[in-house]
């Protein structure tokens, strides 16, 4: 006869599927939680029994299958390209000098938005000197520019003498402290 946890971890990769993803009983184990002292198991209580369904093996389906025959014709076949050495290292050269280009056009655009940061930096230094009643304005960010909407709660509630699982017993010792 197999045991609660043999029948769980069985129940777990029969009912599994390919998308779907379960975690059985061992893994959820944390022998770093004490164990309430007020809590007694009532070891004459049967284990819960799990009703396994046989799933049905559904076969892959073969791409080729799908693949239109008329395709492969040796009509619309194509004959390999072949390419002379001087073409090669022309389109090599080509393609080393796209990548030159594009990392050039990367740095200047780096420094741009740099040289941008340090001029809006120099001006707000300089606005903070003259008008601090502007310099507060300008600093204050303009909730129309990206309209965002939040609905629901942006917070959960505390919960009354809840412990995280992954703490520390320095936090724990130190959080009890506090109470």
């Amino acid at each position: 006869m197999a045991t609660y946890i043999q029948k769980r971890m069985m129940s777990v990769f029969v009912r599994s599927r390919g998308l779907s993803i379960r975690q059985s009983l061992p893994a959820r184990h944390n022998p770093s939680l004490k164990r309430k002292k007020g809590l007694a198991v009532n070891k004459k209580k049967k284990a819960p029994s799990f009703n396994v369904r046989k799933t049905e093996i559904v076969p892959p389906i073969d791409p080729e299958s799908l693949l239109n025959v008329s395709l492969l014709e040796a009509s619309r076949q194509r004959p390999p390209v072949e390419l002379s050495s001087e073409e090669k290292e022309r389109r090599t050269l080509l393609l080393k000098e796209w990548s030159r280009h594009k990392m050039q056009q990367h740095k200047e655009d780096l420094q741009r938005v740099q040289e941008l940061q340090r001029c809006r930096e120099e001006a707000l230094k300089e606005l903070k000197k003259s008008s601090l009643h502007l310099y507060e304005q300008a600093i204050e960010v303009d909730g129309d520019l990206f309209p965002l909407q939040f609905k629901g709660p942006t917070e959960t509630p505390p919960i009354p003498d809840y412990m995280a699982p992954d703490m520390d017993d320095k936090v724990k010792g130190a959080s009890k402290a506090r109470r």
